[in-house]
């Protein structure tokens, strides 16, 4: 198994896969092409538009959020108070209103299945985005020592976008030095997230190679023995990096139609860090996910002797969005110390992924779909 994830995360990182970019364009050709090895059904590209960064939201949140902190008495409180509210819906991907106004271009998703061999009665979606992220100095090392730091002492990582939020609630305050405080906290953000905008993209190993490689791997086993009456779709979506957007779209159209009764999303993100496995109970400072689908997970950790630890991550994933979607979901990834090894940084290589923890991930999936698959309903 191992040379199979071996060599398909290289093939990933040899592609600089930012969203909207030509080498996400060629990242779900090459999926593609693996699914036709594998010999999957219905395989399918989708478009979607969005940015090519997460940066044009923020900076636009930072810009109002600026703007309205200059605005005097109750009109500006009021006006920075809606700002941070639209902001922390547009990071939890409850509503990205803001991004509709903003240019965009195109971003591409895959999808396929792998058909029961009866009647389909349930589904279970495996999703893996394939697109990269860029660096940037907001990742460095002694950036995260605090949220590092902190995620030791608490077992959960802090939300990477709390330091805006909070500064935009600040910018609320009736108080003038607290405004100014905001004010300064908001432009050095702004020059941050610039800059990471500005930085190369990182080589996306960990960060999401390992995911797709994984169900990829998954799909060739279910490929071999499918399933009585469970349809799986496998879901590669784009965007993650940027909010989801590939994610939202599948839901928004080929997902429309699941019914969460008979529905089981697992996504699979950054699975390869030197540490252990976690299932996420929390995505962000908002992405609750549901006690019964966590119950799942390390009920099938446990046969299967496996680590795994329940805990919060710093970013939204596309677990998230299908959660908002109404759908139940175990959302898996990897910590190394109280972190997502080599997040977004350009250590992100195939030589610095730990081979057996995404092991265990296909090893959980492949547990928690025999625990799920005799469950008609919920």
């Amino acid at each position: 198994m191992v040379d199979r994830l071996r060599r398909d995360v290289k093939a990933l990182v040899g592609l600089d896969r930012r969203t909207t970019s030509e080498g996400e364009r060629a990242s779900a050709r090459w999926i593609m092409g693996r699914l036709r090895e594998i010999g999957a059904d219905n395989i399918t590209e989708m478009r979607f538009r969005s940015q090519s960064s997460w940066v044009p939201a923020h900076l636009t949140h930072l810009a109002l959020g600026t703007a309205a902190s200059l605005l005097p008495a109750l009109p500006g409180r009021l006006a920075s108070a809606a700002v941070a509210v639209s902001y922390e819906l547009d990071v939890s991907g409850r509503s990205q209103w803001l991004r509709t106004l903003l240019p965009g271009r195109t971003g591409v998703s895959v999808s396929a299945t792998i058909e029961p061999t009866g009647n389909a009665k349930q589904t279970l979606v495996l999703t893996a985005h394939h697109d990269a992220a860029h660096c940037g100095l907001v990742w460095h090392s002694r950036a995260i020592a605090a949220s590092r730091a902190l995620a030791r002492r608490t077992g959960s990582p802090p939300p990477t976008h709390a330091v805006i939020l909070a500064a935009l609630v600040a910018a609320a305050s009736p108080l003038a030095a607290a405004r100014h405080v905001a004010r300064a906290v908001m432009v050095a953000a702004g020059l941050l997230a610039w800059q990471s905008m500005s930085s190369k993209t990182t080589p996306g190993a960990n960060d999401n190679a390992t995911g797709v490689a994984a169900v990829l791997e998954l799909a060739r086993l279910r490929q071999l023995d499918p399933l009585s009456d469970t349809r799986v779709i496998l879901v590669f979506p784009g965007g993650e990096e940027v909010g989801s957007a590939g994610m939202r779209a599948w839901l928004r159209s080929a997902g429309r139609n699941l019914d969460p009764r008979t529905t089981l999303v697992v996504n699979l993100d950054a699975v390869g860090s030197a540490g252990h496995l976690v299932v996420a109970n929390r995505e962000g400072l908002t992405g609750r996910l549901d006690l019964l689908d966590l119950d799942l997970a390390m009920i099938a950790a446990e046969r299967a002797g496996l680590e795994l630890q329940s805990t919060a991550l710093p970013n939204p994933t596309d677990g998230a969005a299908a959660r908002a979607a109404g759908l139940p979901v175990v959302s898996l990834a990897s910590l190394d110390d109280g972190w997502i090894g080599h997040l977004h940084r350009e250590t992100d290589t195939a030589e610095n992924v730990e081979w057996s923890t995404v092991e265990d991930a296909v090893r959980l999936t492949e547990e928690i779909t025999r625990l799920w698959q005799h469950r008609s309903v919920r």
